[in-house]
């Protein structure tokens, strides 16, 4: 587990830390977390209100990684669609996981309105076809409603062109039960949530190893050392060595934020988080200022790019040209964790470490899905967790199965392309 620099965000921008405290002892403990992204934040909070005396460990500072860099959005579900999902495990099964997914976007809300609503930049999602959809879209949204319970809403070009001025744009899909967060605020809130209730959290504290003693599990860093009866790895993309299981599994998968200067502008005309249904798509959302935050492309390369801001805002004028050439003041890298099968990974391995992990793509509800079932697991022997066996950790083939995303992506990308030329023309 190590600690890795990365490019200035406007969430880093906008915040203020604290010192970090670092482990220069020995500590004897219930449960020790490795990793104070959101996911293991999560956990040491609702294990530490439970009564159990709890370390977090983080190698960097509390959501250095994709978790304080991320789009901000929160809304059920998974990167992996409901009918791929109810294919694999069954309808009954899908719809008990996505009960777990939605039981993580209200932990998130009533966090936020119990301790600081301010956190929420706006309310609603909404999701755009960029072709003519001849009803799929609208379909569905009635399987989501009928199958899964979920608040959704429908609307035509015409309606969905009023509140995004672009061509670009045919019918949509909003999700008002959905809302966007500042998610390092947000995190830095977990944190203090979990200092509050006793827990401790050491930052810029990189474990070194992991090892069994009898019954207990000793965790050692440069400083000092932990010895637990649980260990949780809540660690994602930057940091694969020290799990095996989940190591092998994860891959690193960037995707790319952009931040405008404050704008006085008649494109977006809504305070929804949007987002559209391409394989690869843009998404993006009002801050404050009258700032525009937008988010896209996807890549295996953890190395940001050149030029990332001039790119960025490229995607953002070929959608709504007429924003002009509006100054880029942040554009950073977010590298997420993701597993083949697009699912979050959650369980406990054969020695008895829990994790949760590979929660990128899936939106912010997952992790706090994640925390919750491994916080009860270890409190009350809950075994809702393993709703998620069918999607245990499998071999991603290391750097050949990065090519293969990468080249998967591609042809996503080609395919979404193809859509947009051939089923445009009959709605423009």
């Amino acid at each position: 587990m190590h600690s890795v620099k990365l490019p200035l965000s406007w969430y880093e921008a906008t915040v203020q830390r604290g010192d970090a405290q670092v482990l220069r002892e020995t500590l004897n403990v219930d449960v020790c977390v490795i990793g104070a992204g959101l996911a293991g934040l999560t956990t040491t909070l609702e294990v530490s209100r439970a009564g159990k005396s709890v370390v977090l460990l983080e190698a960097s500072r509390v959501a250095a990684g994709a978790s304080g860099r991320n789009g901000g959005f929160v809304s059920n579900g998974f990167a992996l669609g409901v009918d791929a999902i109810a294919k694999h495990v069954g309808l009954e099964a899908a719809q008990r996981l996505y009960a777990h997914s939605r039981e993580g976007t209200e932990f998130v809300r009533s966090t936020i309105l119990q301790h600081d609503v301010s956190l929420i930049a706006g309310y609603g999602m909404r999701v755009c076809v960029r072709y003519s959809d001849a009803g799929g879209l609208h379909d569905y949204a009635d399987a989501l409603r009928q199958r899964f319970g979920e608040e959704v809403e429908t609307a035509g070009v015409e309606d969905t062109r009023r509140l995004l001025n672009s061509a670009r744009y045919f019918d949509s899909m909003a999700f008002p039960r959905a809302f966007h967060i500042h998610p390092l605020r947000y995190a830095l809130l977990l944190k203090r949530l979990c200092e509050q209730s006793g827990a401790m959290v050491f930052e810029n504290s990189s474990v070194q190893s992991v090892g069994k003693s009898g019954s207990h599990f000793i965790v050692k860093t440069s400083g000092g050392e932990i010895r637990a009866q649980h260990v949780v790895h809540c660690v994602s993309a930057l940091d694969r060595g020290l799990h095996g299981p989940t190591a092998r599994a994860v891959l690193p998968v960037s995707t790319y934020i952009a931040v405008t200067e404050p704008l006085q502008q008649d494109a977006i005309r809504t305070p929804e988080a949007i987002a559209d249904t391409r394989r690869a798509g843009d998404y993006y959302r009002l801050i404050d200022g009258g700032r525009i935050l937008w988010g896209g492309r996807i890549s295996t390369r953890v190395q940001e790019p050149q030029r990332l801001a001039e790119a960025m805002r490229a995607d953002m004028v070929a959608t709504f040209p007429q924003l002009g050439r509006p100054r880029i003041d942040f554009a950073w890298a977010g590298v997420m964790g993701y597993a083949l099968h697009k699912m979050p990974l959650i369980g406990r391995d054969l020695e008895g470490q829990w994790f949760a992990t590979a929660f990128g793509g899936h939106g912010l509800n997952t992790t706090a899905m994640g925390g919750l079932l491994i916080a009860r697991a270890i409190v009350h022997g809950d075994d809702a967790y393993r709703r998620f066996l069918p999607f245990a950790p499998r071999f991603a083939f290391g750097q050949l199965g990065r090519l293969g995303v990468q080249g998967s992506y591609w042809w996503m990308q080609a395919k979404d392309r193809y859509d947009e030329a051939t089923k445009t023309a009959i709605r423009r």
